[in-house]
Protein backbone atom coordinates (compact mmCIF):
# COMPACT_ATOMS: atom_id res chain seq x y z
CA UNK A 1 0.00 0.00 0.00
CA UNK A 2 1.42 3.68 -0.56
CA UNK A 3 -0.29 6.17 1.63
CA UNK A 4 -0.14 9.85 2.27
CA UNK A 5 -1.03 12.07 4.63
CA UNK A 6 -0.90 15.71 5.32
CA UNK A 7 0.54 16.57 8.57
CA UNK A 8 -0.07 20.39 8.35
CA UNK A 9 -2.59 22.34 5.65
CA UNK A 10 -1.75 22.86 1.99
CA UNK A 11 -2.61 26.24 0.94
CA UNK A 12 -3.84 26.10 -2.52
CA UNK A 13 -4.37 29.36 -5.34
CA UNK A 14 -7.03 31.12 -6.10
CA UNK A 15 -7.09 30.01 -9.62
CA UNK A 16 -9.24 27.97 -12.44
CA UNK A 17 -6.48 25.21 -13.26
CA UNK A 18 -5.97 22.28 -11.81
CA UNK A 19 -4.19 21.80 -8.64
CA UNK A 20 -2.49 19.19 -6.71
CA UNK A 21 -4.86 18.28 -3.23
CA UNK A 22 -1.25 17.32 -1.20
CA UNK A 23 1.37 18.90 -3.34
CA UNK A 24 2.83 15.77 -4.84
CA UNK A 25 1.95 12.46 -6.81
CA UNK A 26 2.58 8.65 -6.68
CA UNK A 27 3.99 7.14 -9.02
CA UNK A 28 2.30 3.71 -10.25
CA UNK A 29 3.36 0.56 -12.42
CA UNK A 30 2.60 0.01 -15.98
CA UNK A 31 -0.20 -2.63 -16.29
CA UNK A 32 -1.53 -3.10 -12.94
CA UNK A 33 -4.95 -2.76 -11.58
CA UNK A 34 -4.91 -0.60 -8.04
CA UNK A 35 -7.56 -0.01 -5.28
CA UNK A 36 -7.63 3.64 -3.73
CA UNK A 37 -9.29 5.46 -0.97
CA UNK A 38 -8.89 8.81 -0.07
CA UNK A 39 -10.67 11.56 2.45
CA UNK A 40 -9.78 15.26 1.88
CA UNK A 41 -10.88 18.07 4.26
CA UNK A 42 -10.88 21.40 1.90
CA UNK A 43 -11.31 24.71 3.83
CA UNK A 44 -11.29 28.71 2.13
CA UNK A 45 -12.10 31.72 4.32
CA UNK A 46 -12.35 34.59 1.50
CA UNK A 47 -13.88 35.71 -1.83
CA UNK A 48 -17.58 34.97 -3.07
CA UNK A 49 -17.25 34.53 -6.89
CA UNK A 50 -19.05 32.12 -8.14
CA UNK A 51 -17.47 28.80 -9.57
CA UNK A 52 -18.05 25.06 -9.10
CA UNK A 53 -15.58 22.30 -7.50
CA UNK A 54 -13.99 20.17 -9.29
CA UNK A 55 -12.59 16.50 -8.65
CA UNK A 56 -9.95 14.94 -11.02
CA UNK A 57 -6.52 13.15 -11.54
CA UNK A 58 -3.51 14.40 -13.13
CA UNK A 59 0.13 13.14 -13.74
CA UNK A 60 1.64 11.11 -16.12
CA UNK A 61 0.52 7.44 -16.36
CA UNK A 62 -2.79 6.66 -18.51
CA UNK A 63 -5.45 4.25 -17.61
CA UNK A 64 -7.42 1.81 -19.61
CA UNK A 65 -10.29 2.10 -17.37
CA UNK A 66 -11.52 3.80 -14.18
CA UNK A 67 -14.35 4.39 -11.63
CA UNK A 68 -14.64 5.96 -8.69
CA UNK A 69 -17.56 7.00 -6.17
CA UNK A 70 -17.06 10.43 -4.75
CA UNK A 71 -19.11 11.69 -1.83
CA UNK A 72 -18.84 15.03 -0.40
CA UNK A 73 -21.01 16.56 2.41
CA UNK A 74 -22.80 19.95 2.57
CA UNK A 75 -20.42 22.62 2.74
CA UNK A 76 -19.67 24.44 6.56
CA UNK A 77 -22.22 20.93 8.16
CA UNK A 78 -20.39 18.39 10.23
CA UNK A 79 -18.54 15.69 8.17
CA UNK A 80 -21.00 12.85 8.15
CA UNK A 81 -19.64 9.49 9.62
CA UNK A 82 -21.61 7.77 6.92
CA UNK A 83 -19.74 8.50 3.67
CA UNK A 84 -22.44 7.45 1.24
CA UNK A 85 -25.25 9.82 2.77
CA UNK A 86 -23.16 12.94 2.49
CA UNK A 87 -25.21 15.79 0.59
CA UNK A 88 -23.73 14.63 -3.09
CA UNK A 89 -22.79 11.37 -4.42
CA UNK A 90 -21.62 11.14 -8.30
CA UNK A 91 -19.63 7.95 -10.25
CA UNK A 92 -17.09 8.38 -12.19
CA UNK A 93 -15.61 6.74 -15.27
CA UNK A 94 -12.50 9.04 -16.14
CA UNK A 95 -9.24 10.60 -14.90
CA UNK A 96 -10.86 13.93 -15.96
CA UNK A 97 -12.58 16.70 -14.36
CA UNK A 98 -15.96 15.80 -12.46
CA UNK A 99 -18.06 18.73 -11.01
CA UNK A 100 -19.17 18.23 -7.42
CA UNK A 101 -22.70 19.71 -7.39
CA UNK A 102 -23.78 23.60 -8.05
CA UNK A 103 -21.54 26.55 -7.48
CA UNK A 104 -20.30 28.00 -4.52
CA UNK A 105 -20.33 31.85 -3.61
CA UNK A 106 -19.65 31.51 0.02
CA UNK A 107 -16.80 33.38 1.53
CA UNK A 108 -16.10 30.77 4.29
CA UNK A 109 -16.47 27.06 3.44
CA UNK A 110 -15.50 24.22 4.59
CA UNK A 111 -16.36 20.93 3.15
CA UNK A 112 -15.47 16.60 3.14
CA UNK A 113 -14.90 14.51 0.20
CA UNK A 114 -14.41 10.81 0.23
CA UNK A 115 -13.08 9.25 -2.47
CA UNK A 116 -13.37 5.08 -3.31
CA UNK A 117 -12.95 3.57 -5.98
CA UNK A 118 -10.38 1.26 -9.10
CA UNK A 119 -7.66 2.35 -11.68
CA UNK A 120 -6.37 0.38 -14.27
CA UNK A 121 -2.91 1.45 -15.44
CA UNK A 122 -1.97 1.49 -18.95
CA UNK A 123 1.46 2.86 -18.82
CA UNK A 124 3.01 3.68 -15.68
CA UNK A 125 3.82 6.97 -14.00
CA UNK A 126 2.55 10.02 -11.82
CA UNK A 127 -0.53 9.69 -10.50
CA UNK A 128 -2.05 12.82 -8.74
CA UNK A 129 -5.22 13.38 -7.09
CA UNK A 130 -6.17 17.03 -7.75
CA UNK A 131 -9.09 19.59 -7.65
CA UNK A 132 -10.27 22.31 -10.34
CA UNK A 133 -12.75 25.55 -9.91
CA UNK A 134 -14.17 26.63 -12.60
CA UNK A 135 -13.58 30.20 -11.56
CA UNK A 136 -10.88 31.63 -9.52
CA UNK A 137 -13.09 32.34 -6.48
CA UNK A 138 -11.75 35.20 -4.49
CA UNK A 139 -9.45 33.42 -1.87
CA UNK A 140 -7.62 29.75 -2.12
CA UNK A 141 -8.71 26.53 -0.92
CA UNK A 142 -6.62 24.37 1.69
CA UNK A 143 -6.24 21.08 2.23
CA UNK A 144 -6.97 20.36 5.88
CA UNK A 145 -4.05 18.50 8.06
CA UNK A 146 -4.96 14.82 8.24
CA UNK A 147 -6.40 14.55 4.53
CA UNK A 148 -5.17 11.33 3.28
CA UNK A 149 -4.51 9.13 -0.26
CA UNK A 150 -3.93 5.22 0.20
CA UNK A 151 -3.01 3.24 -3.23
CA UNK A 152 -2.76 -0.82 -3.31
CA UNK A 153 -2.09 -3.05 -6.30
CA UNK A 154 -4.59 -5.58 -6.33
CA UNK A 155 -3.77 -7.28 -9.72
CA UNK A 156 -2.93 -7.40 -13.31
CA UNK A 157 -4.69 -5.25 -16.24
CA UNK A 158 -6.15 -6.57 -18.73
CA UNK A 159 -8.17 -9.18 -16.99
CA UNK A 160 -10.87 -9.21 -14.57
CA UNK A 161 -9.08 -9.18 -10.78
CA UNK A 162 -9.93 -11.06 -8.59
CA UNK A 163 -7.96 -12.03 -4.79
CA UNK A 164 -9.36 -14.94 -2.76
CA UNK A 165 -10.75 -18.47 -3.97
CA UNK A 166 -13.56 -17.18 -6.13
CA UNK A 167 -14.86 -19.37 -8.69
Amino acid sequence: MMFYRLNSSLAGSNVNTAQSVFGVGVTLAASTVYAFDANYLFQKSAGTSSYIFNVLFGGTATANNILYQACWNTENAAPTSDWISGAGTIFVTTLGSQPLGTSRTSAAITFQLMIRGTVSINAGGTFIPQYQLSAAPGGAYSTVAGSYFAIWPIGTSGANTSVGPWA
